[in-house]
């Protein structure tokens, strides 16, 4: 729109800066000075403005243009001077805006322009009057043929612009959705030059580093200093320099300001293409890998103490038939064959209790049954109390029941009975005499659950060690009765996956008290996250 303002004022300021022609005197003359005076100064304008976002008023501004183009070559430029290129412009504009339709309109409105001044010039200029013909045929031509020149170089260069632009919002388009793929991924993505320096991250870098500044232009080991195996620096440049395929590394770590170790993960893979040798580089992507280790740690270290302690009783249990297998055949006293199948019996008894505890242990990290439930604990609480009264006074105890109106929660009913249970039946167990409580009270708006006894107690050094898997007491007493030692070791879990704890307070010989806060909403059951434990 400036351009063709532009033009319309030019073209109008001439029209009052060129002198009149011989046409002067022309009756006509004057009124077509003035229509052509308005056209350039007030309605070329005008309809400019609009001729840009309209095309029908881009048609009418290229019309109107022509016309006064007209008017003013008639009244002050005539047919055969230099003055005749200035056509050229409503070519273009012709071309430009409407198409070449246009265009040749235009250019046949010039030749009628140049044939009808001739005609009417043709006694003033007598017997030049063929040199002038020709004179402004070339011109007419010249003019005809740059403006057709000129406007196709407008079209080709505003096409190739529309393809750059176009080619540009396409790379902007495809860098945005990169861009917000990066952003999305968890893992710590970094691109480095072939010097090891930084050159684009995502959003996850920052939060792995634990900071707010760009890390563009920086070294990698500067940001990123890389522990191996050994516990010996490794460097990520070394790594990156000369790679052709990709590399993994999960052997690596990092060390806080704290001391403390964070395994790692980093993948590093070459970027290949026709660039710079700055430019080519390499993709880093750091994983923190310390729970999933810990995890195959944690495995490997459980898989070898189970089957330790399975051994025991399988070797027992398979000595004890072998025995009784032999002493029947013997003809041995009824009394020694029943003791030697009483041990093969308290044997598979053992393996099943462990079997039983491994199950569950099993199923509370594969989220089975973490399914939250509203329940009413005062309800809950009372049905173990009936469940286990038998039990207890089988051995002379008394159970003992202590509620308060507790309200509703919603959570895992098998992980809170699984944990009940575990308690009661370990008090029950390890007392001899006198009593176990089972207890729901209601403390600073929190709603506590309890299993006290009078039983054994457990001493202060072993009270650290009680939720440890496979851990049993030395107390002979302890010994005396059976255990697997993953009872108190899968409660733990289950109390993770409640979001609580268990506290112990216990005095040797003077009994024990297993309590727990219990949460009126679990946020992480049912939402397949693993506790952190």
């Amino acid at each position: 729109m400036f351009v063709m303002l532009i033009i319309s004022f030019v073209i109008a300021a001439g029209c009052v800066v060129l002198p009149f022609t011989d046409l002067r005197n022309a009756v006509f003359s004057v009124p077509l000075a003035m229509i052509t005076a308005a056209l350039f100064t007030f309605i070329l304008p005008a309809v400019s403005y609009f001729a840009i976002t309209s095309r029908t008023a881009a048609f009418f501004y290229v019309v109107l243009l022509n016309i006064a183009a007209f008017c003013a070559f008639i009244l002050y430029i005539g047919a055969y001077n230099a003055f005749v290129l200035l056509w050229i412009i409503p070519i273009v504009v012709s071309y430009v805006y409407i198409g070449r339709i246009a265009a040749a309109f235009s250019s046949a409105l010039l030749i009628f322009e140049t044939v009808s001044i001739l005609y009417l010039y043709q006694d003033l200029l007598g017997k030049d009057f063929f040199i002038f013909c020709l004179l402004s045929a070339v011109v007419s031509a010249a003019t005809i043929g740059l403006g057709f020149l000129l406007s196709h170089l407008i079209i080709s260069v505003r096409e190739h612009n529309d393809r750059l632009l176009e080619s540009k919002k396409t790379q902007e388009l495809q860098l945005n959705r990169l861009n917000t793929l990066l952003n999305s991924i968890s893992d710590t993505v970094l691109t480095l030059n072939r010097y090891g320096r930084i050159t684009s991250q995502n959003s996850a870098a920052l939060s792995f580093f634990d900071t707010n500044q760009s890390l563009v232009g920086k070294s990698i080991d500067s940001v990123l200093v890389t522990l191996d195996s050994k516990m010996d620096p490794m460097s990520i440049r070394k790594l990156a320099e000369n790679i052709k395929t990709t590399v993994i590394r999960d052997d690596l770590s990092l060390k806080d300001e704290n001391g403390e170790v964070m395994r790692l993960s980093v993948q590093i893979s070459p970027i290949h293409g026709n660039f710079g040798d700055d430019e080519n580089g390499c993709v880093v992507i750091v994983r923190d890998i310390t729970r999933q280790k810990t995890l195959e740690d944690e495995k490997d270290e459980f898989i070898s103490v189970t089957s330790h302690e399975l051994r025991t009783p399988i070797a027992i249990a398979e000595g004890s038939l072998g025995n009784l297998m032999f002493m029947f055949e013997k003809g041995a006293a009824p009394d020694k064959i029943a003791a030697s199948a009483t041990m093969a019996h308290d044997q598979v008894l053992y393996l099943a209790r462990m079997i039983n505890d491994l199950s569950t242990l099993s199923r509370a990290e594969r989220g089975v049954g973490d399914t939250p439930e509203e329940i009413d604990v005062n309800a809950l609480l009372q049905e173990l109390y009936l469940r286990y009264q038998p039990e207890a006074e089988a051995k002379s105890l008394k159970l003992n029941l202590d509620l308060d109106k507790l309200p509703n929660v919603t959570t895992s009913k098998l992980y809170l009975e699984e944990i009940l249970q575990n308690f009661i039946t370990n008090s029950i167990k390890y007392t001899k005499e006198g009593s176990v409580t089972l207890s729901g009270k209601m403390e600073d708006g929190e709603i506590i659950c309890a299993v006290s006894d009078t039983g054994i107690g457990i001493s202060k050094s072993d009270q650290e060690k009680v939720f440890d898997k496979f851990f049993r007491s030395e107390d002979y007493r302890t010994r005396e009765t059976g255990g697997t030692g993953l009872g108190l070791y899968v409660v733990s879990k289950l109390a993770s996956k409640l979001e609580t704890h268990v506290d112990v307070k216990s005095r040797l010989n003077h009994g024990s008290t297993f309590s727990f806060v219990l949460p009126k909403k679990s946020k992480k059951l049912g939402t397949g996250k693993r506790s952190n434990t």
